[in-house]
């Protein structure tokens, strides 16, 4: 017993002595007046975030509280945040925890997630395979980057949330709207997001008030995001157009670049996101509609093309929509199914020799480095030990353990990791054995060598006790690592 009380004495000296510093989140404190509400407009604010080396930044705000889904759960809500000038009447663009200048950021509360990450491992993952089919200032990112953080509002503690950027004009690299000398405008980039409720009759084509959404066809649902003032017919028309002829293939192999949909689609098989797979969670863009898609110089031409961006990715890694499956149930649909019930535009390529071609070769540069199960172990296993060293999963769950309305999370996050894992191992077979890739000896061993079976983290107090649940404020050892909470 004293030789481990040594031991952990000397561990949290080295931490201190050699200058290493401790796994933490940095903290956001966000303040304004009144309650927050599930219908809360913009309202002004302040946003305070301490970094995990201290710097401190405090700017002006406006807060409203974001998503359909997210509105159900007020006990831990996701918040829209747009960073403005001190009198608030402009926006104001900061770069947060080393992210990219923006003045519109979102606060992810991950209510229905259990493991609070699923939706940015998908997207570390989609960044790290597959950019835009051209050059941008951020180095052609076609989705979201985000960073963790523990959040207060008004003083009030709501746990582990997630801090990133949206999908936008700026990092696609969409052409601004051209005003014109007599008024008028030309609708040049567009930003089109699938799935919206401001259209409650959904039966047949219509606007709503404003024309920032539209039904371009029976239940198929879109909202204008960029220029979202400017909706009219001019703004929705290349969609409408899409939808009316994505139905031939010609059109979709003129209109669309087959890689990105080729991206997309494994995207949403290897991972099972079957609440993406249909018309929601998702954008379409084009960065400037004036342009001829014959032009002869192809340049010009892929100006005119889509690009597919994907959008909430909770449901990743067999999760589902409501947060019921965990403790190693999880949603399992057959890659095979998902492929074939492919939506548009995908649906008219799915049988095209070209596309397929595409399709394995991709999966088979995919299967080596983001979809290799090194890599996604790597991402899961980094944010579970961020959780779990920062001590910030023990507060999370300390703290609503004890609230009678709570979000979707589990207790034992790297027993859930360990699942989710084995539940990865499987479908990564299962891509492979779909695309005729044969199981090798090396693959097997491979595999044997990357999984590691679950072991519950050790964790003892300063006195050199073994706790089997961090449950009071102090400092604790876990896997040799400080715990503070």
């Amino acid at each position: 017993m004293r030789k481990l009380i040594c031991f952990l004495l000397l561990s949290v000296m080295n931490l201190v002595s050699f200058g290493a510093e401790t796994d933490k989140l940095p903290v956001m404190k966000v303040y304004f007046e009144g309650d927050i509400t599930a219908d809360m407009p913009y309202v002004n604010g302040t946003m305070t975030l301490t970094d995990t080396d201290d710097s401190v930044v405090e700017l002006p705000a406006k807060f409203r509280t974001r998503g359909a889904t997210a509105r159900q759960y007020m006990c831990k809500p996701s918040l829209n945040i747009k960073l403005r000038t001190p009198d608030y009447t402009e926006e104001a663009d900061s770069a947060l925890l080393g992210m990219r200048s923006c003045s519109s950021w979102i606060l992810d509360a991950m209510a229905i997630d259990r493991i609070c990450m699923r939706n940015r491992v998908a997207f570390d993952i989609w960044n790290e395979f597959s950019r835009l089919p051209y050059d941008t200032q951020f180095g052609g990112r076609n989705g979201t980057e985000g960073k963790f953080v523990e959040l207060y509002i008004n003083d009030q503690y709501f746990g582990i949330y997630c801090l990133s950027d949206r999908i936008n004009r700026k990092l696609l690299d969409l052409k601004k709207v051209q005003e014109k000398e007599d008024g008028s405008v030309v609708i040049r980039g567009a930003l089109y997001k699938s799935g919206t409720q401001d259209i409650l009759n959904q039966n047949e084509p219509s606007y709503s008030e404003d024309s920032s959404a539209c039904v371009v066809a029976w239940h198929d649902a879109w909202e204008l995001t960029y220029p979202d003032e400017y909706g009219g017919l001019q703004a929705w028309k290349p969609l409408q157009d899409a939808i009316q002829n994505g139905h031939d293939k010609n059109y979709v192999k003129k209109y669309f670049f087959l890689e990105n949909l080729a991206d997309y689609h494994l995207f949403i098989m290897a991972l099972c996101i079957v609440d993406n797979w249909g018309n929601k969670n998702r954008f379409l863009s084009v960065r400037n509609t004036t342009k001829n898609i014959d032009d002869s110089d192809p340049t010009e031409a892929n100006r005119r093309r889509f690009v597919i961006t994907p959008w909430d990715l909770d449901t990743s890694f067999g999760g589902s929509f409501d947060g019921t499956l965990y403790d190693g149930n999880y949603t399992v649909w057959p890659v095979n199914v998902l492929s074939k019930n492919a939506p548009f535009p995908i649906s008219p390529i799915i049988s095209d020799a070209e596309y397929n071609k595409i399709l394995k070769q991709r999966w088979i540069e995919g299967r080596q480095g983001p979809f290799s199960i090194p890599s996604v172990f790597s991402k899961l296993e980094k944010y579970r030990n961020l959780f779990i060293l920062s001590g910030a999963w023990q507060r999370m769950t300390n703290h609503f353990d004890k609230k009678r309305s709570r979000p979707m999370y589990i207790q034992d996050l790297a027993r859930e990791i360990s699942f989710i894992e084995q539940w990865y191992v499987d479908r990564f077979l299962e891509m492979d054995d779909y695309f005729g890739i044969p199981r090798t000896q090396e693959l097997e061993d491979g595999i044997d060598k990357t999984y590691k079976p679950y072991q519950s983290p050790e964790s003892y107090d300063l006195s050199g006790r073994k706790v089997n649940a961090l449950t009071k404020k102090g400092i604790y050892i876990t896997n040799g690592k400080k715990v503070v909470l």
